[in-house]
């Protein structure tokens, strides 16, 4: 029997403090040649298809990426089989997938064909009343995470202020050389492809992180130290654009908040990873780790003057984020009574049917 596949955990989208931010696009690969996009309302069974794919493909080796729902974490939002050029992805709102290559490439598979819509339609009224108080929870908790977003570029400003940018551009370029060598210093005419990601999220389950499945694996760990305003996130930044041009991969792993911002880069390549250690995703150094201190690059004194700005930003900043989680919960009650109208009356002995079958035309490739 061989050996489980490995699972790497992302985020294709994220609830950020300008709404909902979705990398979809990076989800499958250039080169996949079997896409199959899942339609169908909530609880037909997308979710779970995709997990009885994944799970059947790491007991029989495969590596599998599996994409998380930032709604629901406990849901799937896709799989992929790099190792199959294969990938199944839910195709409905918000995160919607249309064929790039109908029937050569990419098939659509309908699951509302295994409903009863007569039985549902009884639903209709108690349908739509549960859809309009979904979307006004979320818009709650998208005005408490466009708060934490402003407070945490003051908690930025703060730190920034004391940033010493000459010593934050010179352990950037020492942070180039470490991790890259010399790898690819010749000039190359292709350059390396670039995959964006979220390896946390805020969900309705709190702060949910994945990076460990992304960072662990990895032979060589970078770790970069420091609060908001420090120069992370512009550090990764300029590393990945020189691992770029370098003819180098790169997934670049943004903050969920802010998702203009950069906390983690992953070369797979050459075993690769830059991860950024901040609340609340503290990396724990380990001894063969490399650490990167921006917190060399701040003057103390002004760091001690803006103590109290940045204590009281840390506090508002964690009661706007417990609240938009408090909407987001009651975002998901609300699409859990949702699925409690179409559940009963959705054939899953026949999707199960499907679903075996979708798996033995992936494993043909």
């Amino acid at each position: 029997m061989a050996a489980p596949g490995i699972a790497r955990h992302v985020f294709a989208g994220a609830n950020t403090s300008e709404g909902f931010k979705s990398f979809y696009n990076y989800l499958i690969s250039p080169e996949a040649h079997r896409i199959i996009v899942l339609k169908g309302g909530p609880g037909v069974g997308k979710s779970t298809f995709i997990k009885h794919v994944a799970n059947s493909l790491l007991e029989l080796g495969y590596d599998v990426e599996l994409f998380h729902c930032s709604s629901d974490p406990e849901s799937l939002d896709g799989m992929a089989a790099p190792e199959l050029q294969a990938a199944i992805v839910d195709g409905t709102a918000p995160h919607i997938v249309d064929p790039r290559y109908p029937g050569a490439v990419d098939e659509i598979i309908y699951l509302g064909d295994y409903w009863d819509e007569s039985a549902i339609r009884r639903f209709r009224h108690e349908i739509i009343n549960a859809s309009k108080q979904a979307s006004r929870n979320f818009s709650g908790a998208y005005r408490f995470l466009r708060t934490a977003g402003d407070v945490l570029d003051d908690w930025s400003e703060a730190n920034a202020e004391a940033l010493d940018w000459g010593k934050a551009n010179r352990a950037a370029s020492r942070a180039i050389r470490e991790v890259l060598g010399s790898v690819g210093e010749r000039d190359t005419a292709v350059p390396g492809r670039i995959r964006e990601l979220f390896a946390s999220g805020t969900t309705p389950d709190g702060f949910v992180n994945y990076v460990d499945t992304l960072v662990s694996p990895c032979p060589n760990v970078f770790v970069v130290v420091g609060g908001p305003g420090t120069g992370k996130s512009t550090l990764l930044r300029r590393l990945a654009e020189e691992a770029v041009r370098r003819g180098l991969d790169v997934e670049l792993l943004h903050c969920s908040l802010n998702a203009a911002s950069l906390e983690h880069v992953v070369l797979p390549q050459i075993g690769t990873a830059i991860t950024s250690s901040v609340e609340p995703h503290e990396w724990q150094v380990r001894p063969t780790d490399h650490v990167i201190d921006m917190n060399t690059c701040l003057d103390p004194d002004v760091v001690q003057a803006n103590s109290s700005i940045i204590q009281y930003d840390r506090k508002l900043m964690k009661e706007a984020m417990d609240r938009a989680v408090h909407f987001l919960k009651l975002a998901r009650e609300c699409h859990r009574r949702l699925e409690s109208y179409y559940i009963p009356h959705v054939d899953f002995d026949a999707v199960a049917e499907l679903r075996q079958r979708t798996l033995e035309r992936i494993l043909r490739g």
